[in-house]
This record gives structure tokens, sequence and C-alpha cells, in this order.
């Protein structure tokens, strides 16, 4: 009976020592690269941003143009024979603007020179008996214009006027008589109003030019603004069309909503190309446009700074489950990115107890998961981490424990990656960098008040790209 014990214990050791039992250490393929091969899906494109630029033109600087291109003669008619008239108008003083009512009020005070003919015939065989008389005299204009812009951005004005006595009203002295020629005079001088009005309508269009400064203007906002020198970060529009609201004309000011759709983005790295713009589109009439403008920024978060941030965490880590029984180190890790999923590669050995028995791994493994935008903490986060499908089949084989155990949970805890201060970066960017901004000579771009809120979180080959959109004010202002 002992001998047959003895022999038993060989038999014993040899069953334990099956490679079932005493199995080596096994190897886990490196499946880095395997599942990233597929090409990853194109970027979906930049929405539309409507940015709302309300256009200022003080009345003073229109106020300022005028007098200074409108001086001297202003109004010449040297023909008696018409109308038995001649009239010289001389602008006299300053001209003063102002806005009332949704109108631009005009005054032109004025010297007239007039030359009158009176005749007169007793009777058809009298002789007909003429006089020539001249005189000078004061008048201010009081006009009254209504205004609109035409397709091709043409500003349309209608005015209408009438005038006043000045100090120096029309007499005609005879001897020691002085007549009071005003009830003779204004009906003529009315007459010569019209022509004195279309004038100015003519030189209100030409003195506020809105093609050519909304031409410079759709041209310069093509033209890459740098926000931040120290992060090299841009901001690029790229317009589109141009919508119009009604032009206002309150607190003598010409005020102008214009609506212009464009590629709107906040960049980071090299300074965009200046892409070759269209001409100035025909606008689009619009009774109302949004109250602020809507930027989209982009941030991207390189796969070197994730995989540095989940280094900190996780490598060199031992994790232990079931009271030690299955215990798994990270040597290292990596993060890249394929479709719409982070792919996690790790570089892992462990070992696992059965009953007295140790079986051991080591080699790489991957994950993969969907990441997210987290607006609370601030933080991009993941989740859905699984295996992929060639490290479900040898974690079958070598480790199944590991499918089933705590190890993803803690590892899509461990997969947070803050990015406050990034966006502290981008908001304090674009708040100082668009406060004001010279884009062309007369022609001012202002920003003020941005927010961020979280848009679309995308896979892109070299990182995560953020897409938030920024709400604030943004001004267009000619000087």
């Amino acid at each position: 009976m002992q001998r047959r014990h003895f022999l038993f214990i060989p038999v014993l050791l040899a069953a334990l020592c099956t490679p079932l039992a005493c199995q080596k250490t096994t190897t886990l393929t490196d499946t880095t690269g395997l599942e990233s091969t597929a090409p990853a899906p194109p970027l979906p494109s930049l929405p539309l941003s409507t940015i709302t630029l309300p256009v200022s033109l003080p009345v003073s600087v229109l106020e300022t143009r005028l007098n200074q291109e409108l001086t001297g003669v202003l109004y010449q008619d040297n023909n008696l024979e018409d109308d038995d008239l001649m009239v010289k108008v001389t602008k006299l003083g300053a001209i003063r603007l102002r806005t009332e009512f949704s109108k631009l009020y005009m005054e032109v005070p004025l010297r007239i020179w007039a030359k009158g003919r009176w005749q007169w015939n007793a009777c058809e065989l009298c002789k007909k008996l003429q006089k020539t008389e001249e005189t000078e005299f004061d008048v201010t204009v009081r006009t009254e214009s209504r205004m609109q812009i035409l397709p091709g951005y043409t500003l349309k004005s209608y005015t209408t006027g009438d005038f006043i006595w000045g100090n120096r009203k029309p007499t005609l002295s005879l001897g020691p008589l002085h007549l009071n020629l005003a009830p003779f005079i204004e009906p003529r001088l009315k007459a010569q109003l019209a022509p004195m009005l279309q004038l100015l309508d003519q030189e209100l269009q030409k003195r506020v030019p809105l093609q050519t400064y909304l031409g410079q203007a759709w041209q310069q906002l093509q033209v890459p603004v740098q926000l931040n020198s120290q992060y090299n970060t841009w901001l690029s529009i790229e317009p589109q069309a141009v919508r119009l609201a009604p032009l206002e004309l309150q607190q003598d000011r010409l005020r102008l909503q214009i609506g212009i759709d464009a590629l709107v983005k906040v960049v980071s790295g090299q300074k965009p190309a200046l892409s070759q713009g269209a001409a100035l589109p025909e606008f689009t009439p619009t009774r109302s446009l949004p109250p602020v403008a809507q930027l989209h920024v982009a941030s991207d978060i390189s796969y070197a700074y994730l995989t540095q941030v989940l280094q900190k965490e996780v490598k060199n880590q031992t994790f232990r489950f079931e009271e030690g029984k299955h215990q798994l180190t990270v040597h290292d890790v990596a993060l890249t990115g394929r479709g719409t999923q982070l792919l996690l590669d790790l570089n892992v050995s462990g070992s696992t107890k059965a009953a007295f028995l140790t079986k051991k791994f080591e080699g790489n493994v991957r994950l993969q998961a969907t990441p997210y935008y987290d607006s609370e903490s601030q933080s991009v986060k993941v989740k859905n981490l699984e295996y992929t499908l060639q490290t479900r089949d040898q974690l079958l084989n070598t480790a199944q424990w590991l499918l089933q155990n705590r190890f993803r949970a803690q590892l899509e805890k461990e997969m947070e990656f803050p990015v406050k201060s990034q966006l502290a970066t981008i908001r304090t960017s674009l708040n100082q960098g668009l406060q004001e901004n010279q884009l062309h000579e007369g022609i001012l771009l202002k920003g003020s008040a941005f927010t961020l809120e979280p848009d679309t979180l995308l896979v892109t080959p070299n990182g995560l790209r953020t897409l938030f959109l920024a709400s604030g004010q943004l001004s267009l202002s000619f000087q």
C-alpha cells in the first residue's frame, strides 16, 4: 500500500505540471496599430455663424465732410430770359445736421444774390416798360431727408425743405423809399429750391459711400487677427453673405445693422492662410438680426497631452482585485484615436491564482472609449470603455477575469482630462484680443463679454478637437 502511494505522487506532480497547470508566462500579442488602420471619417463642416455688426456713423462726421466739400457758390443761374430772374447762392456759414424721428434734418445758411426784371405793358399797343434791379439777402434753408439702402448698397435720400429769412432781407431802395421785396421773391426762390435740394441729395449720397465702406470691411474681415501672441491664437473669419436691417437715424447717428454670415473659428498655432475671398455680394433685406455675435471656437488637445495626463495616474501602478487573487501592473500607456473613438494602449503584466497555482501574462492590450465633454467639471471624460475584439479574444485565453472585474471602471474614472485652464485662456484671448482691432484705416473691430458653451467633441488624427460656441458683442465702426 505504501508503495502505491509513492507511485501516485509522481503521477500527481506530472498532472499538475501539464501545460494547463504549470503554464509559463503568456505573452499577449502587440495590438498597436491593428485597429487604427481604418481611415477616420471626414470632420463635419463648420456651421455658419451670424456676426451682427452695428455700423454707426456719427452725423458729425457727415457734417464735417459736407462742410469741407460744400464751400463758396453752391448754385448759380445766369439766365435772365427764361424766368426774369438770375440767382447766385453762396454758403454763408456751417451746415448743421441732426437726426430725429428717423429723419435727417439739415440747416444751411445761405447768402443769395438775385437780379430780377419787371416788365409791364399798359396795353397791347403801348410800349413795353421794363426795369431790372438786384439785391442781396440771407436765408436759412431747412431740409428733412428720408433715407434707405437700395440694391448695390446705394444710399438713397428723399429731401424736402423750405427756408426762413435771415438777418438781411430783400429790399429795394428808391430814393427815400425802401420796398420789401420778400413777397415778390419768395415764389421765385421756392421755385429755385428744388434743384438745390436735388444737389443736397446728390452730396449726401456721395458722402456716405456705403458700398466702399462695406467692401473694405468685407475684405479686411478675411485677414486673420492675432488674439494672443503668447499662445499664438488667431481669429479667422470667412464671410459668406450679407444681411441688412433697415437704416435708422437716431441720437445724431446713422445706424445700420449688418449681419454677416461667416465661417468663424479661433485656432492656435500657425497663422491661418489668407483665402482668396469673393467680392462683396448683394445683401438680403431682413427685419431683425441676432443681438449677439456667435463664434465657433476650436480647441485642440493633442494625444501627447492626453497620454501625459493619463500616465501620471496609471503608469507603473499595480491594481489588485478579489483580495489579491488577481493583480495587474501597467508599465506604459498611450492614447490615440480612430473614427469617433479614443484608443487606449496598455503595456501590462499580471497574474492570477487558482488554488495554489499562479498563471502569469504580459504584453499589450487595447481598449476603446467614446470621449465627451463634461461641462460641470470642465474636463474631457470617456464612457463605454471596452476592450477591442482582438484584445477580448486574447484575454479569454489568458486572463478572462480582466473582462469582468472593476479594472475598466477604474480606468474610465482615471481618464479625466481637465481643460479648464485652456478654456480660461481662450476666453481671455477673445475678450482681450478683440477689445480693439484696427482692421484698416478708419475701420475698427471691437468685441467684449464673450462666454463659452460646449458644442461638439471630435476625434481627429492629431488629438481631440473641442468646438465651443462663443457668444458676445462684436461691432464694426468707421472712424
